[in-house]
């Protein structure tokens, strides 16, 4: 069963029930670009979960702004091996302009960190997908594309997906 984080995996069946997706098998790699089980949080899944499973209102928008940016996306096994993140998302000039594009924003300074890169690459992600969510609306991305980025973009900690109390759009 589902729950917190895991939102955009769940939907909502008719007449007031509710289906749920098993975290299990959100979680099962089928990209074959998964850290391993044993080192995800339990609401991780992976990115073909997202066109394999019932979705809410997050998932069905992070899925369909995937399918726009990616029309070609049956010839990849994984969202991090297609051209639109290994081209554009995935780049040292991408990250550092969404890390600046950030800091204009919000007044924040960025420093030229590891640490801003990835967070840079996950606006980004977001931005290029759906769109602005809005302040404090977060939805967990999938763990093939964070451990992409986190392979590009290294640290020895790392923070993991914070939730927040606005739970759908």
């Amino acid at each position: 069963m589902l729950v917190g984080a895991q939102e955009q995996m769940r939907y909502k069946g008719g007449k007031g029930s509710r289906k749920e997706v098993d975290e299990e098998e959100a979680a099962d790699c089928k990209c074959e670009c998964c850290p391993p089980r044993s080192t995800q949080e339990q609401t991780d899944y992976c990115c073909r979960s997202l066109f394999s499973l019932p979705l809410l209102k997050k998932g069905q928008l992070l899925r369909d702004g995937l399918i726009g940016c990616m029309k070609e996306f049956e010839g990849h096994s994984c969202i991090t091996k297609h051209p639109h993140f290994t081209e554009y998302i995935l780049t040292e000039s991408a990250t550092k302009a969404a890390a600046h594009m950030f800091s204009m924003m919000s007044g924040e300074e960025v420093p030229d960190t590891n640490k801003s890169r990835r967070y840079g690459t996950y606006r980004l992600f977001i931005a290029s997908s759906i769109g602005h969510l809005g302040k404090g609306i977060r939805i967990r991305l999938p763990s093939c594309f964070v451990r992409a980025v986190r392979d590009r973009w290294p640290s020895p900690n790392y923070t993991g997906f914070a939730s927040s109390e606005l739970t759908d759009i």
